[in-house]
């Protein structure tokens, strides 16, 4: 068993130009005492599975993704969803253009991946030495640990495209040379594999959803939902028929990503999703309700509560169950006006002025086709009869729920009658906090210069794009205990319909487009009243028409949850010159780069109203992967660079 250990150091040393093998291993259970007694310890071998889960994301963590006990990533501030007002944090030089090949963050993903999928490695072929474990436990944890290196494996794939696959078993000690020092494989051989994988887990996980003490753990919709997520990854234009990618070859010719598009991708990956959910869907998970006094759908609080992570809902699929302050107060305004820390936060993550235009208005329509929308519509600094509400705005469905009090100057019209997720997703100047239970009653933020959260109050801590992120705040800031959610049935239903469009399914692909709006508040498209009672929005039967409103409703319904970042590169429109009105605004130039536009935040009102220039974004076709850090490349001969991040 020393053997086995002693080979996954060296592979992995030899593959990421590790320092040193005690550094890899210096946080693995074992590796104190002996590898082998570990494996024949029951408390040891279930602490080795708990390493191999330590590897799972924890997203919220956006502010100090690196850190060693929650690992996360910058998906949001990276991309054009989010911005940190602190200089230091190295989203900015992703999201401007300033990284290179052998920039930390390239490294950090990399490395820390392979580790994970080496220790799964290490767990499959070692736990079935633990006889105090009974058979079918040891299976079900074999199960789960596989399923974890095909979803490290995923992760991977979404960043750095194909990627070297270091096999189903630990490299033997007395391997040659050339079978350590691996290539990049194709992206369908990884693909292959990682859905292969993900088949054998699922005959080996025990539990078909795993709930109570299990919570959060692999199950049997893990593994069908994660080989579904990566068929469509497979299907889509970044990794089917990109002719960007013609010179990512091997150095024997292999080509890495096919140029040519293979239309029957779409059919397989189709095929997996009908899969997870002739099994799943309605069974096992349901997209969250809640109902008004009134017995019907309370929109904003059943969209808050399926994606704050505050409690355990029939949606939830694929979560981290932890702690995480430091989200809780990047969400919540600073209010420096109050007293009490369950209100008082550090919002100095900030959304973008081309996010809050994604959002619909109350008919369900963009707010380029809304001609109630379109009246308050201004350039420069708005005149009087553009901001102000002569009363109290509340939810229409549960008027005790408010959200701004009656006003001269703090809100724009524009954020008036717009959809539930706009008032669950977006604190903007003026809106009433989610927390009314204090003393202090509904706090009005106030987002101005200077204001009780801006900037004269908050400095670095007010956000500069002049609007906060709402999504994931809890009415208690203090509270640490959350479910980071990583997968939810929304998101399948419009994973589903993609690729029911691109196979020419319109009418099917749109009913579950339907299912997410139903649920949102808005009308469904189609013809007629939905149940509802609101009259259903006509739609063109083509694909390019389909496709644009499931890409709008996914951005939506989805932003903040980390998908924005890699949804845009798979669909190879972050590079779009002028916004098409469905992916981005119509004004935004440049995809993820171009100028991101914000409130004058360190303005008061009129002037804060104005909608200025707050960030310059840079995005090239080489930034749709990430690099193979460079000095990976230096030291594996076999290994190939992405196009475009070779030193010149």
């Amino acid at each position: 068993m020393r053997n086995i250990v002693k080979v996954s150091v060296a592979a992995l040393g030899l593959m990421l130009g590790l320092s040193s093998c005690d550094s890899f291993f210096a946080e693995m259970p074992g590796i104190r005492y002996d590898i082998e007694m570990s494996f024949k310890d029951q408390v040891k071998t279930k602490a080795f599975l708990a390493n191999v889960y330590s590897f799972v994301p924890a997203e919220s963590r956006e502010k100090y993704y690196w850190d060693g006990e929650y690992h996360g990533g910058f998906w949001t501030v990276a991309s054009l969803e989010g911005h940190y007002t602190y200089d230091w944090h190295s989203s900015h030089d992703v999201a401007r253009g300033k990284v290179d090949a052998s920039c930390g963050q390239f490294q950090y993903f990399y490395r820390e991946l392979y580790k994970g999928i080496e220790r799964a490695s290490t767990f499959i072929a070692n736990v079935d030495n633990c006889l105090e474990i009974p058979e079918t436990e040891r299976v079900n944890m074999r199960g789960q640990a596989r399923a974890l290196r095909a979803y490290y494996y995923f992760l991977l794939m979404r960043m750095y495209g194909p990627v070297p696959l270091l096999g189903e078993k630990p490299i033997p000690v007395d391997a040659p040379l050339e079978e350590v020092l691996r290539e990049r494989r194709t992206i369908d051989q990884c693909v292959d594999f990682i859905t292969k994988q993900l088949d054998i887990a699922y005959s080996e996980v025990a539990w078909q959803r795993a709930i109570g003490v299990n919570k959060g753990r692999v199950d049997k919709a893990f593994c069908k939902a994660y080989k579904a997520k990566t068929l469509l990854f497979a299907a889509s234009p970044l990794f089917n028929g990109n002719q960007d990618m013609a010179s990512l070859k091997n150095h024997d010719g292999t080509q890495l990503i096919p140029t040519t598009e293979d239309a029957q991708k779409w059919e397989i990956a189709k095929k997996a999703y009908q899969d997870f959910l002739g099994e799943f869907d309605q069974t096992i998970f349901k997209l969250h309700t809640v109902n008004t006094a009134e017995e019907k759908i309370d929109f904003y609080e059943s969209y808050r509560q399926a994606t704050a992570g505050e409690k355990f809902t029939d949606e939830l699929i694929w979560f981290r169950e932890g702690k995480d302050i430091e989200r809780s107060s990047d969400v919540t305004p600073g209010h420096r006006h109050v007293n009490n820390d369950a209100v008082r936060g550090d919002m100095g993550l900030s959304t973008t002025q081309e996010m809050v235009d994604m959002y619909f208005t109350k008919n369900g329509l963009r707010i380029d086709d809304d001609p109630e929308y379109q009246k308050f519509e201004y350039t420069g600094i708005p005149s009087a009869e553009m901001y102000g509400w002569p009363e109290d705005y509340n939810d229409p469905l549960v008027p005790s729920r408010n959200y701004f009090l009656k006003n001269d100057n703090m809100v724009l019209k524009q954020w008036i009658n717009r959809e539930p997720r706009f008032y669950a997703n977006i604190t903007f100047n003026g809106s009433t906090w989610l927390n009314t239970s204090t003393e202090f009653g509904k706090i009005t933020t106030d987002l101005t210069n200077n204001g009780n959260s801006g900037y004269e109050k908050c400095l670095d801590n007010a956000p500069m794009g002049g609007y906060g992120i709402r999504k994931m705040a809890r009415e208690d800031r203090r509270q640490e205990l959350y479910y980071n959610i990583l997968l939810r049935l929304a998101e399948v239903y419009l994973d589903y319909a993609e690729t029911l469009s691109a196979t020419g399914d319109y009418k099917e692909a749109m009913k579950y487009v339907n299912k997410v709006r139903h649920r949102a508040g808005i009308p469904e498209y189609g013809v007629g009243q939905d149940d509802n009672g609101f009259q259903r929005i006509a739609y063109p039967e083509n694909r390019e028409e389909v496709d644009n409103r499931i890409r709008r409703e996914r951005t939506v319904e989805l932003m903040f949850e980390w998908n924005h970042y890699f949804d845009v590169r798979r669909w190879k429109v972050a590079d779009m010159a002028v916004g098409d009105g469905w992916v981005y605004p119509t004004y935004h130039k440049g995809g993820e780069g171009g100028e991101v536009h914000g409130m004058n935040y360190r303005s008061d009102a009129p002037a804060f109203f104005e909608k200025v220039v707050f960030d310059t974004r840079k995005f090239e076709k080489k930034n749709y992967l990430f690099a193979i850090p460079q000095e990976d490349i230096l030291r594996v001969e076999k290994l190939v660079q992405n196009p475009g991040w070779g030193i010149e």
